[in-house]
């Protein structure tokens, strides 16, 4: 594993943002982020100590999903929890939340792991467990850290900051990573902080950058920019779900026809209406066209969607030019850059609605 430093400039922008960060220390909102964390960690110490994974129940492991910051997309929980439990079993689930949080195993072999055998759960999921279980060893890998550490300028030195999904290797780096911010933050006088909590940190220049509002932050990608498939596929069913459609990952809708999305929603007069999503990265796209038309032979889809950056969905309307009007007129195309913006801000919307406590989780302690 290579060794990371902290150089003159970065330590200089962590100096920076000190202030920034004293003055959330002494805010009112510190005091009930306190108070929630403590909340977690107590959730947290009863249902996922090795005493309460040998008898977590179905209720039990929702909660533990429920209470994640990386699931506030979510609307409807108990979807995504179902989802977890139907594609990997509640067994399979304990026996590798059990080997995450305690196995005897180096951290980097045991995320591994759990990232091979449970599905559904991704990086941001997993590191936010780790962190309310193991704040002194472990941080939260997501986007806003991600974002907060490039401000700060190791996104030269760290390059896996502008990946979504990570080895066990990287993430022990990353955590590294976290300790030499710590370290800088103790040299300015802020003191005590586990790893959690340089992630509040991380929060508040993620804040700052955002509400400064730097061209840097809002300049449009290259054409042909790269995104994770598995985070775009998790994003538009999110999105579809928020929006009230019936949502499924990777359904098959026809005869040789397995697609990566799909909303589905009953309208009266007009019986079943389906929308599928094709995200395309790096595939082939002969083999794209072919599954979108295969798709289309059953009646009830009225729009097949290709989820892309610009470069490929450039390349994919050139290709279906010459093919049938029929086909051309029923494709559409989305950016993965205004999917996971669009995902952004539903993520805001959702921390709004949700302080007003309109629909009590299924899942409550």
């Amino acid at each position: 594993m290579r060794e990371l430093s902290v150089s003159a400039e970065q330590a200089r922008q962590i100096k920076s943002y000190v202030p920034v960060f004293r003055q959330y220390l002494t805010s009112g909102g510190r005091e009930s982020d306190l108070e929630s964390r403590r909340e977690r960690v107590r959730l947290y110490a009863q249902l996922l100590s090795p005493e309460g994974l040998s008898r977590m129940s179905e209720q039990e492991f929702g909660q533990v999903v429920s209470s994640l910051w990386a699931t506030l997309l979510w609307g409807n929980k108990g979807y995504l929890v179902d989802k977890l439990l139907q594609d990997n079993g509640l067994p399979t689930i304990v026996e590798q939340l059990r080997n995450l949080l305690w196995g005897k195993d180096p951290l980097a072999i045991r995320y591994d792991s759990f990232r091979k055998n449970i599905k559904g759960l991704g990086p941001s999921s997993i590191t936010e467990i780790l962190a309310f279980v193991h704040p002194d060893q472990c941080g939260l890998w997501n986007d806003k850290a991600r974002k907060a550490l490039k401000a700060l300028g190791f996104g030269a030195s760290f390059r896996a900051l502008n990946k979504h999904q990570i080895s066990g290797s990287q993430y022990e780096e990353f955590n590294d990573l976290l300790r030499l911010v710590r370290d800088e933050l103790q040299r300015n006088g802020i003191e005590n902080l586990d790893l959690l909590g340089v992630d509040y940190f991380l929060f508040e220049v993620w804040k700052a950058e955002k509400e400064r509002g730097e061209p840097a932050s809002v300049e449009a990608p290259p054409s042909g920019y790269e995104f994770d498939h598995s985070e775009a596929i998790e994003q538009l069913t999110a999105i579809g779900q928020w929006l009230g459609f019936e949502t499924e990952r990777e359904k098959t809708v026809a005869k040789g026809a397995r697609v990566d999305v799909v909303w589905k929603a009953r309208i009266a007069n007009l019986g079943v209406v389906t929308y599928v999503f094709e995200v395309q990265r790096r595939g082939s796209l002969d083999s794209l066209i072919l599954n979108l038309q295969k798709a289309q032979n059953n009646p009830t889809v009225q729009r097949l969607i290709v989820v892309a950056n610009r470069e490929d969905i450039d390349r994919v309307q050139h290709e279906i030019a010459t093919l049938p009007e029929s086909f051309r007129r029923a494709v559409g195309f989305m950016e993965a850059a205004e999917a996971a913006r669009a995902a952004e801000l539903l993520s805001e919307l959702s921390a709004i609605v949700n302080k007003l406590e309109l629909v009590r989780s299924e899942f409550k302690v």
